[in-house]
């Protein structure tokens, strides 16, 4: 199994969660209608949104601007890109669990990838966790891709730039293909102190 990542709450995970959700998807259901991401992403962000601004009534315009409930339907949005970009084969599972706790928000994807795949994401998972600045490496991307972000990371890179999260890849091979497992901490209190 090969990690990349910046995941130091490990503990965490293993705290009684408050609520969860899992979802079965498959990629041919989020590739030939690609807003079904954005769609599921906003109900998410909503959903979860409530948690963490509990006296906020749903029709109120501080619940759709929230930047919570905005943050955290962008973070599973370049999560779930990433799931359906990535997969084996269009009818592969894409399994999903949605995971609160306290005052984290725990998002992990899982789904099977060839060998063509999981070579351009782990080169891409390598440049970005080894990156000494990640606003730089981000504005290179931007650059250098203009006409093709397939497979740049410019998502994955502005999600660990710019939200209070810690990430955690892991690919693991199994015959002809490999499971990768994507774990996100999403902290709704910013990141805890050391």
């Amino acid at each position: 199994m090969r990690k990349y990542g910046n995941f130091k709450s490990a503990n965490l995970i293993n705290e009684e969660p408050d609520s969860i959700i899992q979802i079965h998807l498959k990629p041919l259901d989020l590739m030939r209608y690609w807003r079904r991401i954005g769609i599921l992403s906003d109900f998410i962000g909503y959903f979860y949104g409530f948690s963490f601004l509990p006296n906020v009534p749903t029709e109120s315009m501080d619940m759709k601007n929230s930047e919570i409930v905005n943050s955290i339907s962008t973070v599973f949005n370049e999560l779930l890109e990433n799931a359906a970009k990535y997969s084996y084969e269009k009818k592969a599972d894409i399994d999903i669990s949605l995971i609160h706790r306290g005052s984290t928000f725990e998002m992990l994807v899982r789904n099977k990838t060839n060998d063509a795949n999981v070579l351009a994401y782990e080169a891409s998972l390598k440049e970005i966790f080894t990156a000494k600045d990640l606003e730089s490496l981000y504005i290179d991307k931007l650059e250098s891709n203009e006409n093709d972000s397939h497979h740049s990371g410019i998502g994955l890179i502005m999600v660990l730039k710019d939200y209070p999260v810690e990430m955690e890849v892991s690919l693991e091979s199994e015959g002809e293909y490999t499971m990768i497992t994507s774990r996100v901490i999403y902290f709704t209190n910013g990141f805890p102190r050391s």
